[in-house]
């Protein structure tokens, strides 16, 4: 069996935060084996070529003080910070000459200061070979924004350059096709990596154009968000399905349903690397203070009781260790928040958690049967309905009509 925990999670850097030391800080007071278990920290930076910007999908940026923190973390606690410029409107201009030397200036800079992995969305820039013979120790990264759905995709990522693969959400519910793929990541020598937890729905429609619209002016211009302008169109109308009841309908995101340690280590076999999303969150500084795994478990989860329940127990964990060696399922919940706040009324001692998580909506059999089938269902809801039939919201063969269905 491979490595289940240790050097296994990349962390978001939290880019949108205006704390420049809140990050460090809540590194440096968390558990030493979470900080074992952190393979890198990614953030972003912008390139600027006079007319020519190309950086990150989300419009957000570490400042240059957080930017000193990050090489702080990397030079006393030997974890890796990762560049990362994935916007998917790709300016042509950078397969110019001119540009392309000003981009491996620009990298340089980075790479001068002891950075070894890079995101890079731009896959006509990897053709051209500049950067890899450039920078041939750094690890390039492709986006889970690029779709990598197949093995053969996969493969033909790895001919560009790229030698760790960010797969596409899918493959949290395409187990078979992990393994094809995994087989050729050994065979050809690169790393797969797959996203945890994913609010995006399978295949969403809108995702191209909320990818390119996240990073525009017009929402900083605002001071908004690509929610509070086009949510009620798409996202937000199937959300809130199950979060009555504490829970979350699968179908409303592409998150891995891992349940337990077993199924934990069926991924852990297949994928070197998982994935924490999370540059825009905005911690209080006055009320984080590390980070952990914690998440909240109402009193009552029946699925007929429509209202949300004000009284619930909230659980917490110092490291994925805790939950991994004493089996704390259902482990799917364990990635909603990855921070832990000051004087919260939390559980923290194992006994009390394992006794009050046999009830937890997620451990009921038919819930458990439901994660299993979640692995290899590939995302064919309407010809399955299991999801609907376990969150009892009648057959919906589309989650964007499932709003109507249930109002």
């Amino acid at each position: 069996m491979g490595n289940s925990y240790n050097r296994k999670f990349s962390y978001p850097h939290w880019d949108a935060s205006q704390h420049d030391d809140l990050y460090l800080n809540c590194f440096e007071n968390s558990a030493e084996q979470w900080r074992n278990e952190v393979y890198d920290i990614y953030f972003a930076a912008p390139f600027l070529h006079r007319d020519v910007t190309y950086g990150d999908t989300m419009g957000v940026y570490a400042s240059p003080g957080q930017y000193k923190n990050l090489l702080k973390i990397q030079e006393k606690y030997n974890i890796p910070i990762s560049l990362t410029l994935n916007e998917m409107t790709r300016p042509i201009e950078l397969i110019r000459p001119d540009v392309i030397k000003d981009f491996v200036s620009f990298v340089k800079k980075y790479y001068d200061d002891g950075v070894r992995s890079c995101t890079i969305s731009h896959t006509h820039l990897m053709k051209t070979g500049a950067l890899q013979s450039a920078f041939p120790d750094m690890d390039w990264k492709n986006t889970v924004n690029h779709r990598v759905c197949t093995t053969q995709e996969f493969i033909d990522y790895v001919v560009l350059g790229y030698t760790t693969l960010q797969l596409d959400r899918n493959y949290n519910r395409n187990f078979n096709e992990l393994k094809r793929t995994k087989k050729e990541a050994d065979r050809l020598g690169v790393k797969t990596c797959l996203l945890i937890r994913e609010n995006c729905m399978p295949d969403c429609p809108f995702k191209t154009e909320h990818d390119i619209w996240q990073g525009e002016k017009v929402f900083r211009n605002l001071g908004k968000s690509y929610w509070d302008v086009a949510g009620d169109l798409s996202c937000n109308t199937w959300q809130s399905v199950g979060n009555d009841i504490g829970v979350t309908n699968p179908r409303t995101g592409t998150q891995m349903m891992v349940h337990s340690k077993d199924d934990w280590d069926e991924f852990a076999n297949l994928v070197n690397v998982f994935k924490i999303s999370g540059r825009l969150n905005t911690p209080d500084p006055n009320e984080t203070t590390k980070f952990g795994y914690h998440f909240e478990m109402w009193k009552d989860q029946k699925l007929q009781d429509k209202h949300p329940h004000p009284s619930s127990n909230v659980f917490m964990a110092e490291s994925f260790k805790d939950i991994y060696e004493n089996n704390l399922a259902p482990f799917l919940m364990w990635f909603s928040f990855n921070v832990m706040n000051k004087d919260y009324p939390a559980i923290t001692d194992i006994d009390e958690i394992k006794e009050k998580l046999v009830n937890h909506f997620w451990n009921d059999d038919e819930a458990k049967a439901l994660c299993k089938t979640l692995k290899h269902c590939k995302n064919q809801c309407y010809t399955c309905h299991k999801c609907d039939d376990l969150f009892n919201t009648g057959k919906v063969d589309s989650i964007l009509d499932i709003s109507n269905k249930i109002s």
